[in-house]
């Protein structure tokens, strides 16, 4: 073999090696989302640690069903400084609040022409926070800033059966001037 011939392969050699790594890194995470078991539901909790009254809204799907498969959502309002009760939703891949993802899957089932009580106000890619009154047109709006939205994995961010705990808080140096932090509580089983 040439110089060349083994330089090109060197190369070649490296490429690879550099590929394999970067996606190993990735299908880790694909991995354990494809395999980790979905059976049952989940719960979702939110917290309003602001000043305004929180609109959005939050659900769960496939992102790997491409055909597409089914989708849950669901709305809420939360006033300020209060919590919600939990929400149980089907346990699924992924789940979310607000996100282009989860948007995009709701239209494209049709789910926001399908639900009965479909805010649209609320129907966001981000977390609207609003300083109209309650009773007013605004009042999902948002009049006060937004939150990027949040999108979670099974089987890399929580597990069936888990309690999700979205807190929304304001920031000034957060995109809109608010973020949504996340914690999960393991079901007992699990641990």
């Amino acid at each position: 073999m040439n110089r060349r011939n083994v330089a090109v392969s060197g190369l070649l050699a490296g490429l690879a090696a550099t590929s394999l790594s970067l996606v190993a890194g990735c299908s880790d995470t694909v991995w354990r989302n494809l395999t980790k078991e979905r059976t049952g539901n989940i719960s979702m909790q939110f917290i309003n640690n602001t000043r305004y009254r929180a609109a959005f809204s939050f659900g769960t799907w496939d992102a790997s069903d491409r055909t597409p498969g089914p989708v849950t959502l669901q709305q809420l309002r939360v006033p300020a400084n209060t919590s919600s009760t939990a929400a149980t939703v089907p346990c699924r891949r992924n789940a979310a609040v607000g996100t282009k993802n989860f948007v995009d899957r709701v239209v494209a089932t049709k789910t926001d022409q399908t639900t009965t009580t479909f805010d649209p106000d609320s129907f966001d890619k981000v977390v609207h926070f609003s300083a109209a009154a309650s009773d007013s047109d605004a009042a999902a709006l948002p009049t006060a800033g937004t939150a990027l939205g949040v999108e979670k994995l099974l089987g890399v961010d929580y597990s069936c059966a888990d309690l999700l705990i979205f807190t929304f808080w304001e920031d000034p140096d957060a995109e809109g001037g608010f973020r949504v932090d996340y914690e999960v509580v393991l079901d007992q089983v699990q641990q």
